[in-house]
């Protein structure tokens, strides 16, 4: 009798599991979702890091690394937001390229100082290539960027790290969550 309770109790626990995911998902849809505009996203990025938002624009690039990254744009391609895949994204794939796509993420922040960028130029200087480390960008070509093109960009963060008067710089991004390509 107590062995047929167990295997009863088994299959409820993970039920039990599975609700409780979809309480989490479900928080994240909640009202307190905040939208915000690729134009103005750098401007009030700083006010929801670490909270559900919801943005939308066109896909300007996805990296051909794993897909793990694209790039928003909105009206001029001077303005651009990352965005990362989440938990449930194995990765964005080259045809959204030019699609009109809306994510719903989480806002992220990565800080980066000095000791930062002095791991990032020792990892660039060994042999082999890491694309996990370093600010991405959208640029055409910044995956294929060699050795020296690294070392100028660290050097280029390092001056505006000094210019900032901070102790480090922050690039802002979205973990998503779900997107869709809008119609």
């Amino acid at each position: 009798m107590i062995k047929k309770l167990f295997l009863l109790f088994i299959p409820c626990l993970f039920l039990l599991a599975s609700c409780n995911q979809g309480a989490k998902n479900a928080d994240v849809n909640k009202a307190d979702t905040v939208s915000l505009a690729v134009k103005s996203f750098i401007d009030s990025a700083a006010k929801y890091v670490e909270k559900p938002i919801r943005i939308e624009g066109t896909v300007l690039h996805t990296c051909k690394e794993g897909g793990k990254r694209m790039f928003l744009a909105d009206g001029t391609d001077s303005i651009t937001v990352e965005v990362t895949t989440g938990a449930n994204i194995p990765k964005f794939d080259e045809s959204l390229i030019g699609s009109r796509v809306k994510v719903l993420g989480i806002l992220k922040e990565e800080r980066v100082d000095a000791k930062y960028l002095n791991e990032w130029e020792a990892q660039t200087k060994k042999p082999a290539e890491d694309h996990s480390t370093g600010i991405h960008s959208a640029t055409k070509g910044h995956e294929d960027q060699g050795t020296k093109e690294t070392l100028d960009q660290i050097n280029s963060l390092r001056d505006d790290l000094k210019k900032s008067g901070k102790d480090h710089l922050s690039f802002y991004s979205v973990e998503a969550i779900s997107y869709t390509v809008a119609k």
